[in-house]
């Protein structure tokens, strides 16, 4: 019997879980809405805009299925709970409380998948799904359906990469006033030819249910604002308004680099200028990138007079060491870099950006001084001087490796002219791709054109030139005069 490669059987339960766990959430989804006789539409909807996200449209960057079903059966519970109190409650609630608690829900939701994976795609399909949920609950009411929907179309397009906190209150609040308006043109609560400013009764109502969709609105941010760090960490992700809290250079890993190796800080800010720049232009996430080059390379500063550009005057640490211990130092700063990055419980997306940004590519400079030791080695020295990896496994991972590579190159220059500078950076891309070291990155070559683009006119901003002021005559002589006196 042959024998079997190693992870095949690891893969093939992989692949029959895709297809049992999903199949085992909707059976039991659907033993459920059964037994609170809501019809089964929601679920098939579910299943279809799963099918569509995954393998039509390909809609990039969508979570693991597991992910979908955690919030799918979320919000299937906290709207049948919803429903059931309204049912049992002691004190019966009216109509539109009940409309309210939906809308709240729904933005809820909306704003949690918005915020948590920051693809509009995904959040209007989401949108859609817990809107038919309710109207399904609701037996039925399309009103409802399509009051939601819009609702939540209008939250999601307001919290789009939003950066504060105050935004996502802003984008709640407004979306339950949405809701209200809409539910109130759609439902045509009343005549608006019959409106009268004297009907206080009727004005009256009106303002309390718009208060209450408000509210209820209000409420789902806020309950948002409190779930995002547990959303964080259960769904391995980062929100805005973490990376913005991680840009502090307060944080205590930026501020003991910037004591211990200033060097680093420096380089680690311009990589980060020229990775938010390169992802703005193919529509990746720039603050991800900036934040992750913030944390790259925070493993140098264990030993950070091994790496030059912390030596101030210069001197080479590396002079007396075998090409073999200096490769395991600067190697491991990589290491070192997960480790402090796990310590202080830092966003396992930011520790993407520490342990894949060499990739699997050679220490050339220490391989290259050991190969000049020992030539019949070469091949041996080719995988022992080579980074573990894994390699960059997102676009902005892939765009802070090659910044950091053309940070690094750019200060040998002697006379860094624009020419010069769009030479070297297309060689560093050039070679990249070439040893393979993008190819897990999902980068196009149209966004390895425009990633060069944008770090050369970065780069000419940077080592921009001066012209030679003359020198003031006369404040040369009296500065003479004064000295003579």
């Amino acid at each position: 019997m042959a024998k079997q490669k190693p992870g095949f059987l690891s893969k093939e339960k992989k692949d029959i879980g895709v297809i049992i766990i999903p199949a085992v959430f909707f059976l039991f989804s659907g033993f459920v809405f059964k037994l609170f006789s809501v019809d089964f539409s929601p679920l098939f909807l579910a299943v279809l805009f799963y099918v569509y996200a995954r393998y039509m449209r390909k809609i990039e960057k969508l979570p693991a299925y597991i992910d979908l079903l955690i919030l799918t059966g979320l919000a299937a519970v906290l709207f049948l709970s919803i429903k059931q109190w309204f049912l049992f409650s002691a004190v019966k609630p009216e109509r539109f409380i009940l409309n309210a608690l939906y809308g709240g829900g729904t933005i809820f939701f909306v704003l949690l998948v918005m915020l948590l994976f920051e693809n509009l795609e995904l959040s209007l399909l989401f949108s859609f799904f817990a809107s038919a949920l309710a109207g399904s609950i609701e037996k039925g009411d399309f009103t409802l359906t399509i009051s939601l929907f819009s609702a939540a179309l209008c939250t999601s397009l307001l919290c789009y990469r939003i950066r504060r906190r105050s935004q996502i209150i802003n984008a709640g609040t407004i979306g339950g006033l949405a809701f209200f308006l809409i539910r109130l043109v759609v439902e045509d609560y009343q005549s608006f030819s019959m409106i009268s400013i004297s009907d206080f009764s009727f004005l009256l109502s009106i303002g309390r249910e718009g208060l209450a969709y408000a509210l209820c609105g209000l409420g789902g941010a806020l309950l948002v604002n409190g779930a995002l760090p547990i959303g964080e960490y259960v769904f391995k992700t980062v929100t805005s308004i973490s990376l913005l809290e991680l840009s502090d250079f307060n944080h205590p890993l930026l501020r003991k680099m910037i004591l211990e190796a200033p060097g680093t800080y420096q380089h680690s800010l311009v990589v980060a200028n020229l990775a938010e720049s390169a992802a703005e232009s193919i529509g990746a996430n720039p603050l991800l990138a900036r934040v992750g080059a913030y944390y790259h390379d925070i493993g140098k500063m264990t030993k950070s007079n091994y790496f030059v550009e912390n030596l101030m005057p210069y001197r080479d640490a590396h002079k007396d060491l075998k090409p073999s211990i200096s490769k395991m130092i600067i190697m491991n700063h990589v290491k070192e870099g997960v480790d402090m990055a796990l310590k202080h419980r830092l966003n396992p997306r930011i520790i993407d950006f520490i342990q894949q940004h060499h990739g699997k590519s050679l220490v050339y400079y220490f391989y290259h001084r050991a190969k000049e030791l020992e030539p019949d080695k070469e091949r041996e020295y080719q995988e022992e001087y080579r980074y573990p990896g894994p390699r960059p496994q997102s676009r902005e991972v892939a765009i802070v490796s090659l910044a950091d590579a053309i940070e690094a190159l750019s200060r040998t220059l002697e006379e860094p002219t624009p020419s010069r500078l769009e030479e070297m950076v297309r060689e560093v891309v050039r070679k990249k791709f070439f040893e393979g070291e993008l190819d897990e990155s999902n980068l196009t070559l149209r966004d390895l054109e425009r990633i060069t683009r944008s770090f050369v006119r970065v780069l000419n901003a940077i080592f921009h030139t001066r012209i030679n002021y003359p020198k003031d005559e006369s404040t040369s002589k009296k500065s003479a005069k004064t000295k003579e006196d």
